[in-house]
Formats: C-alpha cells, structure tokens, sequence
C-alpha cells in the first residue's frame, strides 16, 4: 500500500520540475531576443570602421601650391640667381631730390665669370659694420616700377633706386645713431654685401628712413 503511494508522489514531483526547467528555458529565449544591448554590440566591427572615416575625412590633404618646390631663377632656361659671393656693391647717382630726401642707386655688379639672375627686391639696412645689426628700420620697398628679370653676364650690372630721409625731420622722436654703412641682401639670398657710407640713423623701428625700388638693367 505505501509502495503504490510513493509512485503517484514521485511522478508529480519530476512533472513540476519538468514545468520548471520548461520555463527556464523559455526566459532565457526571451532574454537572448528581445536585449537591444546585445544586438548593438555584437558587431564591434561597427565603431572602429566608423571612427577610421572620421579620422581620415578630417585630415587635411596638402594643398597643390604647398607641393612645389621653390626654383632659383623664375625664368625657364636662366641662370641661378646672383648671391653675394659673385657680386659686388657700390651707390650710383641717383634721380631727383627733395628737402631733407636722398635719392641714389645701389648698384650690384657681377664679378664672377658666369651670368647670374638679378630679379626683384634687395633687403636693405643701414648698420654699425659688415657684420653688425641692422639699426633701425629695413628700408621699404618701392612697387612704382615692375619687377624686371636680368640677366648679368660677367661684369655687367643692375641698379635699385635707394632713397635716404635724413633723420633730423623727425625731430626728438628719433634718437640717432650713427651707422658706418649700408648692408645689401640680394634677391632671394641670405648672404649680404657692404656699402660703406656713414649715415645718421634712427634706433627707433617704427621710423623708416629708407625706401627700395627693384632692380633694373644699367
């Protein structure tokens, strides 16, 4: 009698827990279909391919001007440039005058046996020697007559009108100092020549005494 008891006890019992196991499963299908989580990130291929096009949209590309090179004569078929070891500097009369206004030529010469480019605008300052500094000002550049392309053979040479205000028309906003010469950077070129020619300048940046036209043939 207990035998046949025990029998319908156990199967309801394995019946419940087959109930149980059924609903297990059952929540842990719905958890796998139904979080958004896991669907976003189940691809974390998505973020790095995204970032890698941001990133390369916001590199900027180089420019068509920043990939060419600079040439040394902006003629084809000319010579190289006139530097400074193969000229050599003196002042020339100049054209006109005014009151307190010097007007001369700075006057760059080929010394060497080859021809030479002369093109543009020298840089131009008054100094305390060949080596020394600038004192005051660079002169200005003059843009009253074009930019002309010349050609120096040996011995031949090229002329920059230069004009010098004296300082004294400045009154007790200049403090003057004396400058023993011109230095000469020519076109294009970090090497410079000297003109010895002892002005008055100004130690004030701010006051420009001296003004540049390019250069021309001579």
């Amino acid at each position: 009698m207990t035998r046949h008891l025990r029998l319908p006890a156990l199967a309801a019992t394995l019946f419940v827990a087959a109930l149980g196991l059924a609903a297990c499963g059952n929540n842990a299908t719905s958890q796998t279909t139904t979080s958004p989580s896991g669907s976003s990130t189940s691809s974390p291929s998505a973020t790095p391919s995204s970032t890698g096009s941001d990133s390369a949209s916001a590199t900027p590309m180089p420019s068509s001007s920043g990939s060419a090179a600079p040439t040394t004569a902006p003629v084809a078929g000319a010579p190289a440039r006139c530097v400074s070891s193969q000229l050599k500097a003196s002042l020339g009369p100049g054209a006109g005058g005014a009151a307190g206004h010097v007007y001369s030529k700075i006057v760059l010469t080929n010394t060497s046996s080859t021809p030479c480019l002369l093109s543009g605008f020298a840089g131009v300052s008054l100094t305390a020697g060949p080596d020394g500094g600038p004192i005051g000002a660079p002169a200005d550049r003059d843009s009253s007559v074009p930019v002309t392309n010349i050609v120096l053979q040996p011995g031949q040479s090229g002329g920059a009108d230069f004009g010098y205000t004296q300082p004294g028309l400045y009154g007790g906003s200049c403090t003057q100092v004396q400058a023993a010469g011109i230095r000469i950077y020519p076109p294009e070129d970090y090497g410079s020549v000297f003109i010895s020619q002892p002005e008055t300048a100004c130690s004030e940046t701010g006051i420009h005494l001296l003004t540049l036209k390019a250069f021309q043939p001579m």
